[in-house]
């Protein structure tokens, strides 16, 4: 079988980077970062924001350059992932804390498809969601504190079950279960709805998964959903496109608001500093890029700094 991206030398690396322009001033370092990160990781991930509309690279773009943006991405990651791991360890907490309120501590609560919100539209998902819960149940040696529970309790309560969900898991059994259940969890976060808090969680699972997998973060778009529109999409107005906002909804920038709603004020303030301390360094490392090139490719508007002052109003309609 012939194939259009065939085994290539690193020496045929270089060469073919030299073709469409790439300056390479060390050679030797330059298989190096081809080495530590691949060509396909590094050049094929990172190289289109420094390239023309002819497809070469843009005048003095180097190899350097394209590894800052590499760099930063790779910094993202860990610092979204941080504040997701943040929120997905609060959204469990609560999760384990009122439906066993509801409905009690014993295993058999979370197995029971009455105790979800079971209707025709929903219960084949509360099915196969209550089959995975069974899964990890069963998953005792990779998880000691479960078999742990499972010989001196015999049960395992949901505050412990939930240490080994997915934030996957935890975002489908929050929008399947029952209403009041839903809004109990929801009053800890006042300024959404529980639909738009489903929207929320479900965002962040996709780009812990972008995350957690060292996926290219910075220009990812979540194109199988979206969160709602917030007072913060309509304060800092918001690109839109026939009526539709198109900044803020799937982007980088969704996730940020996320946290705006999500996390508390000291931990979203802590957020910030990072994210620009991590932007800033980027800039100071290319003379390539632009501040507001890589901030449109994260779906940032030009004063989203804007978003630290937005306040957030208690949505009457959005509730009802």
């Amino acid at each position: 079988m012939k194939t259009d991206k065939p085994y290539t030398t690193y020496e045929e690396q270089l060469r073919i980077l030299d073709e469409k322009h790439l300056v390479i001033s060390d050679r030797e370092e330059a298989i190096s970062l081809l080495k530590r990160c691949s060509y396909f990781g590094l050049i094929a991930g990172y190289k289109h924001p420094f390239k023309d509309k002819n497809g070469n690279y843009k005048v003095h773009t180097t190899i350097k350059d394209i590894y800052a943006l590499y760099r930063y991405d790779m910094e993202l990651r860990e610092l979204f992932l941080k504040n997701i791991l943040v929120i997905e360890n609060h959204i469990k907490s609560l999760i384990s804390y009122y439906f066993c309120k509801s409905f009690g501590e014993l295993e058999t609560a979370y197995l029971n498809a009455n105790n979800y919100d079971y209707n025709i539209t929903k219960q084949d998902d509360i099915n196969k969601l209550i089959s995975k819960l069974k899964y990890a149940m069963n998953d005792c040696d990779s998880h000691p504190y479960l078999q742990h529970q499972r010989d001196n309790h015999g049960n395992i309560p949901l505050w412990a079950l939930t240490r080994v969900l997915t934030i996957g898991i935890i975002s489908k059994m929050y929008s399947l279960m029952k209403p009041q259940t839903q809004t109990l969890i929801c009053k800890e976060f006042p300024y959404i709805s529980e639909e738009e808090l489903a929207k929320m969680i479900d965002l962040l699972s996709r780009f812990r998964n972008v995350c957690a997998h060292n996926e290219r973060l910075y220009d990812y778009k979540y194109l199988k959903g979206d969160i709602r529109t917030t007072d913060v999409h309509k304060i800092l107005n918001l690109r839109k496109q026939k009526g539709y906002y198109v900044q803020g909804k799937k982007d980088l920038f969704a996730v940020v608001i996320v946290f705006k709603y999500l996390l508390s004020d000291e931990e979203f303030s802590l957020f910030i500093d990072k994210f620009d301390y991590a932007t800033n360094q980027l800039l100071s490392e290319t003379r390539i890029l632009q501040q507001g090139q890589i901030l449109k490719l994260m779906g940032f508007p030009q004063n989203w700094h804007d978003i630290k002052a937005c306040s957030k109003v208690y949505n009457e309609r959005a509730k009802s």
